[in-house]
């Protein structure tokens, strides 16, 4: 899959966390967001220094408000639908994605010994996400043996 029919194709699938992802795509996806993130912090770095006090709830607001706010927005549905897509095609639950990087995130905030932890758990989706996929699974086919319409 080149990078284009993967962002094409995980936008379509925006919802879609049924069926597999192959390699390919979730990567292709993966460089697109980390590409957009970059231009869009480097388009919202003035507005988010303009931050005179450190209110938290203004940060928030102007960092959300911002265009690396709305790229965020934009891509957080698909990058966990793709994520999901991606453990079905190693034949693994969806649910490993709220394991591995939901939890720990959520548990680094409350104690700081689970920064550790969660840094860990992103070193064990990255080689989940890096492993090839098989056969026909209870998922549905492999996607590299399919032709799907863009």
């Amino acid at each position: 899959m080149s990078f284009f029919d993967a962002v094409i194709s995980a936008f379509r699938k925006y919802f879609d966390f049924s069926g597999r992802a192959s390699r390919s795509e979730f990567w292709w996806f993966f460089l697109f967001c980390v590409l957009l993130y970059l231009l869009t912090i480097s388009l919202s770095v003035r507005e988010i220094s303009q931050i005179n006090n450190m209110n938290p709830q203004e940060l928030i607001t102007q960092f959300m408000m911002s265009w690396f706010g709305v790229a965020m927005v934009l891509t957080f549905i698909p990058s966990i639908s793709i994520s999901v897509r991606r453990f079905h095609d190693i034949n693994m639950s969806g649910w490993w994605y709220a394991g591995l990087q939901i939890l720990p995130s959520v548990l680094a905030q409350l104690m700081s010994i689970f920064s550790l932890i969660s840094f860990m758990a992103l070193m064990v989706y990255l080689y989940f996400m890096c492993m090839k996929g098989g056969i026909e699974n209870k998922y549905g086919a492999n996607p590299l043996n399919q032709e799907e319409e863009y």
